[in-house]
């Protein structure tokens, strides 16, 4: 069974609330429910968020949308996931950042697919793409492995951290983008408000009911590079790859 798990919480350093931000009448958890569900490939969605009481409207969100929710561990994400995913009987989890409300569909089905065909633990996006708009598949018991030898706050605070430490260990397939997305500079997730400004700028243009396009949304940017340019100071610690 393929789950997607959506990771969000109402804490924020740099932009508290985001995920309950609103883009055009939808909050940005619910832009990225409505994704997925145009997703065949994935068999139910799930919010793992945290025990805080001020989850609440995230979990309400999820509840009106007719989400699973798990609450667990704030800073343990990744026994939070392995978690999420048992009381769900999920067998690969399909990881979502609650921040990013444009992840490309299509990208998204091409990563599950490659990762069912080979059997992979661990499924990513081989090429460099805009922030924001990949996710990654990983199977529950390759977790489960990584939560046995795992020590350092880092691989428990971001979930996928040890496969880029531990290549060798695991079976990791890696897909090609959608040509539009391959190589392309724009940064188009929600972390700081400059990021926001710009998410607001990119759904007032599109008038359709219908999820946005990913390849509108690269045409629109590159025509205007004044609206591009609104968050594209801001500095991104990759924490995949990142050493402590």
């Amino acid at each position: 069974m393929v789950a997607a798990i959506i990771q969000a919480r109402m804490g924020s350093s740099r932009f508290p609330g985001k995920s309950a931000r609103l883009l055009s009448g939808h909050s940005i958890l619910e832009h990225i429910i409505i994704r997925l569900q145009q997703v065949p490939e994935i068999d139910l969605i799930q919010l793992a968020t945290t025990r805080a009481k001020s989850e609440a409207p995230l979990i309400e969100i999820a509840k009106n949308h007719g989400v699973a929710v798990f609450q667990g561990d704030e800073k343990n994400v990744l026994e939070r996931f392995i978690q999420a995913g048992e009381t769900i009987k999920a067998q690969h989890i399909v990881r979502v950042c609650g921040d990013n409300p444009i992840i490309d569909i299509s990208l998204l089905r091409s990563l599950i697919h490659a990762h069912i065909d080979s059997n992979a633990d661990y499924t990513i996006c081989g090429d460099s793409i805009p922030l924001g708009t990949g996710s990654e598949v990983v199977r529950l018991e390759a977790l489960k492995e990584i939560s046995k030898q795992a020590e350092d706050s880092r691989y428990r605070e971001h979930v996928t951290t040890w496969f880029y430490d531990h290549f060798d260990k695991f079976e990791i397939s890696r897909v090609d983008a959608p040509p539009y997305l391959k190589n392309c500079p724009f940064r188009l997730t929600v972390d700081t408000p400059e990021d926001f400004a710009l998410m607001e700028k990119i759904f007032s243009q599109h008038k359709s009911p219908s999820p946005i396009d990913l390849k509108e949304v690269i045409n629109f940017l590159e025509s205007h590079p004044e609206i591009a340019s609104i968050n594209a100071q801001i500095d991104q610690i990759d924490w995949r790859t990142k050493k402590q």
